[in-house]
């Protein structure tokens, strides 16, 4: 029943990022988790959440490129490796933007900071993959009308 509300109303593609995405978001969590434990812990770094976060993001990056080529856009082309590194370099750095803002608000818990930054990080990298590197139409929705049948 969800299987077949989700394929008459959401794009596969967009469907496929949303699982994918969740798989990346936890291996770049958890990179980002280890590091800011061993730098604000262990080595008593001001700001560890910035080396991290830029650790994790260079660890996750053949990862994700890979993950997201080979299961959402259906493509191994290694040469937009370039685009894909515009793109997270661009969306790193409001990554890191937001976690600084969320602690000049008063949120003091990278943790928590990392996590709340990392949905719209991940909807917006969807969006600027789709157009940038895999010149894909951003489709979130299907354009089936209400009456059509599922095959």
């Amino acid at each position: 029943m969800i299987k077949a509300f989700l394929k008459r109303y959401f794009e596969p593609q967009f469907i496929r990022f949303v699982l994918v995405a969740m798989l990346n978001t936890a291996f770049g969590l958890f990179i980002n988790y280890v590091f800011l434990f061993i730098f604000e812990h262990l080595l008593k770094l001001s700001h560890a959440y910035v080396v991290s976060n830029f650790i994790a993001t260079i660890v996750s990056i053949l990862f994700n490129f890979k993950t997201y080529g080979i299961l959402v856009f259906k493509n191994k082309d290694n040469k937009l490796i370039l685009r894909f590194l515009a793109v997270t370099t661009f969306t790193y750095l409001l990554n890191i933007g937001g976690i600084a803002l969320l602690e000049h608000l008063g949120s003091q818990n990278n943790y928590i900071n990392l996590t709340i930054m990392a949905v719209p990080v991940g909807l917006l990298n969807y969006v600027l993959n789709s157009v940038f590197v895999y010149k894909r139409k951003v489709r979130f929705f299907n354009n089936r009308k209400n009456n059509d049948t599922l095959s």
